[in-house]
């Protein structure tokens, strides 16, 4: 006998990017193969008409609770939002992030990774110094020490290439960045670069920067707005992005409140340079706070200009599993995976949207949680549901 049925539903391929309407079986906490006649389950979730899902991936938000100015709560913005796994963007460095996993990581409901900050202090934000990204201050052999550690949970090394941390450096601290990063990787360890991209200083530009990327390296805020920005002046998309592309840099619309448009994105869609990944960037200001809120509205917001459904959906399920290395444990619904479900009502809608520069839009799809379940248990439901 099962443990749960969801009868009816429309179920999500991530793999395929397709819905097909069957049932979905879960038995002691996986995903489980059907059976072949009459099967039964305990519990029986009727799912007609609604859209059953991978857990969604928040690949990139902050979750730092208390220990920073800037952490969101991770119980708060991920199971109500359907977001089963998440990812910490980089806010702690080495020095801190025995404390951060104790505090947050471990106790969080939804499974929870992190990026570590290659400043060895971390990300203090909301001040006028921001991180410190003298190269000459990168601790490797701290940040071996705790990818040693926590090497299930680190998922990569976070730098921030804006005008609030380079200062007089220019592309130093991102060439050394790559360093340790190669470095961890010819160790074994999972460790792309995650690059956090705006309001870039006069010494450094967005050929530069893109150029440098390697395969699996992720780029944050891609559509910010900020001085240079992966557009040229007449609308289409730096050949230095085209070509990062081209050699497997993963781009992430990294949402957030300030680091996109309304304008940027309806550029991105008619030039078909759609991100590969969209997170919510949730910080502790911008919970439940439009434009931010949280991840739904971000694939609200990217419906409203008008792409598909469908791939948004794999740019929260597949996408960001593969980017952080848990494609064995996530963003995925065939049988033997860990039962992270969520289940969507994917409704139209003439609400309208709004960017934080005045500009709105009217939306075409709302992503309604209904019910999200972590390792085969419900941990919230709509009463209506």
């Amino acid at each position: 006998m099962y443990d749960f049925q969801y009868r009816n539903g429309f179920v999500f391929d991530s793999r395929t990017g397709r819905f097909s309407k069957r049932d979905l079986f879960v038995k002691a906490g996986v995903i489980a193969e059907p059976a072949e006649d009459r099967p039964e389950a305990k519990t029986v979730i009727e799912a007609e008409g609604k859209y059953v899902v991978p857990g969604l991936i928040d690949e990139h938000l902050h979750l730092d609770l208390n220990g920073s100015m800037i952490g969101a709560n991770g119980d708060t913005v991920c199971i109500p939002n359907g977001v089963t796994t998440a990812c910490d963007g980089g806010t702690c460095g080495a020095s801190g992030f025995t404390q951060f996993y104790n505090s947050n990581l471990v106790r969080y409901e939804a499974h929870a990774y992190s990026y570590m900050n290659v400043s060895t202090f971390g990300n203090k934000s909301l001040c006028i110094h921001e991180e410190d990204h003298d190269p000459e201050d990168f601790r490797e052999d701290l940040i071996e020490q705790k990818f040693r550690k926590y090497p299930d949970v680190l998922r990569g090394l976070k730098v921030r290439m804006c005008r609030g941390t380079l200062g007089d450096y220019g592309m130093a601290p991102m060439h050394r960045a790559l360093e340790i990063s190669g470095m961890l990787q010819e160790k074994g360890f999972h460790c792309p670069l995650v690059v956090h991209y705006d309001n870039l200083p006069s010494n450094v530009s967005v050929e530069e920067l893109f150029d440098a990327l390697r395969p699996g390296d992720i780029v944050a805020h891609i559509y910010q707005t900020k001085e240079e920005t992966i557009f040229l002046p007449d609308g289409t998309v730096h050949p230095a992005v085209r070509r990062a592309r081209e050699r497997g840099v993963l781009m992430d619309d990294c949402h957030g409140r300030v680091h996109w448009s309304i304008r940027n994105l309806k550029t991105a869609l008619k030039e078909d340079f759609l991100p590969d990944i969209v997170s919510s960037d949730c910080v502790r200001i911008s919970e439940y706070v439009r434009p931010g809120f949280s991840l739904l509205y971000a694939l609200c917001m990217l419906s409203a200009v008008g792409m598909p459904t469908e791939r948004i959906l794999q740019c929260v399920t597949a996408n960001p599993a593969k980017a952080l290395g848990i494609g064995d444990r996530a963003g995925d619904l065939k049988p033997g995976m860990p039962a992270d479900i969520t289940v969507l009502d994917i409704r139209d809608t003439d609400m309208e949207f709004a960017d934080f520069w005045g500009d709105h839009i009217p939306g075409r799809k709302l992503f309604v949680p209904l019910l999200t379940m972590v390792d085969g248990r419900v941990a919230y439901r709509q009463i209506f549901f």
